[in-house]
């Protein structure tokens, strides 16, 4: 049976985590956590050759002292014992030591890896892992910001929350153009919330697995596969998804957010076949002008807000550790 790796991509807060867990459910499937390593391994990406001790010492540093390298419940020593252990490795061979490791404790035959982020070397991946398949899970990139948004994770400023979900649809562009295209499958969020079976069944015959209905029941597994410091960001993983799931800029937008994102993500948005609200042409010379407005002036009057909340920060350190140090002093 088929033991290629696969690789579930795109933006993040577009549905990965769940997808990931209906996966990982089935009998021969594995998804450890998020790696992200592999955006630090640079020029070695490009290596088709045996790594020199010095090479090997360097992807080992970066896999066990990036902040993700806990999540996978890997000795850094045993790994390293392990790794040196192998006799003229390609990088391959290594970075694959933690994907066997998970599917010997899983009792499974085949790993993939879900981070989203790795849609921007699908290509290196291609060429390290040639038999690889990918997963692009696309979502409405309305729902994407506010959800970005939401958590607070690229500022208050909304425009700021659309920037990994361009540059994702920008790779989906760049990777549909190319010979890597066939290995590629792109599955819309939407589809997968409103009829998870069948949209499951297709994954499952694009990786050239036999679906499996246990898939079906994934939440009985989230606490044991998301890692306990990111539950807080997957609070609705619990839930069965519905139709709330979709369209939620419909009910959580302004008519002024609306503007700003389609300002941004209306081209893309009309290719992947979204919905538009300002889709006239006699909104173009607005669009253009709200980029303007928030890519060069908005930064400029927001500099007083972000100076004094980093002023704000300051003072209240400054006030702790005086705290902290009359403390000592009383000692």
């Amino acid at each position: 049976m088929n033991s290629a790796p696969f690789f579930i991509v795109g933006s993040g807060r577009s549905g990965t985590t769940l997808l990931r867990m209906i996966l990982a459910s089935h009998s021969r499937l594995s998804i450890p956590p998020e790696t992200w390593y592999f955006l630090r391994f640079g020029e070695l990406l490009q290596i088709k050759r045996i790594l020199t001790p010095s090479e090997i010492d360097r992807v080992i540093q970066i896999m066990t002292t990036h902040y993700r390298w806990p999540d996978m419940n890997y000795d850094a020593s045993e790994f390293r014992r392990q790794a040196g252990a192998l006799e003229a490795p390609y990088l391959r061979d290594i970075v694959e030591l933690p994907y066997r490791k998970h599917l010997s404790h899983t009792h499974k035959k085949r790993w993939g890896d879900k981070t989203p982020g790795y849609i921007a070397i699908v290509s290196e991946l291609a060429t390290l892992f040639p038999d690889a398949k990918f997963i692009h899970l696309i979502r409405d990139g309305r729902d994407v910001a506010k959800s970005f948004q939401s958590l607070r994770w690229s500022g208050r400023l909304l425009h700021n929350n659309f920037q990994e979900w361009l540059e994702a649809m920008d790779y989906n562009e760049k990777w549909a153009r190319s010979a890597l295209s066939p290995q590629i499958f792109q599955v819309r969020y939407e589809e997968l919330v409103f009829d998870v079976e069948m949209t499951t069944r297709k994954i499952c015959q694009f990786l050239g697995e036999e679906f499996e209905p246990e898939m079906l029941s994934w939440r009985k597994q989230i606490d044991q596969l998301v890692p306990a410091r990111e539950s807080h960001i997957h609070k609705t993983l619990k839930d069965l998804p519905d139709a709330t799931f979709i369209c939620r800029w419909k009910k959580e937008m302004t008519a002024g957010e609306l503007l700003i994102s389609e300002a941004f993500m209306g081209s893309h948005l009309a290719a992947l076949g979204y919905e538009r609200r300002f889709r006239h042409p006699a909104w173009v010379p607005i669009l253009a002008l709200v980029r303007w407005y928030c890519r060069y002036l908005l930064p400029l009057l927001y500099l007083p807000v972000k100076v004094g909340h980093s002023l704000r920060k300051r003072l209240k350190r400054q006030l702790i550790e005086r705290d902290q140090h009359a403390g000592s002093s009383r000692k």
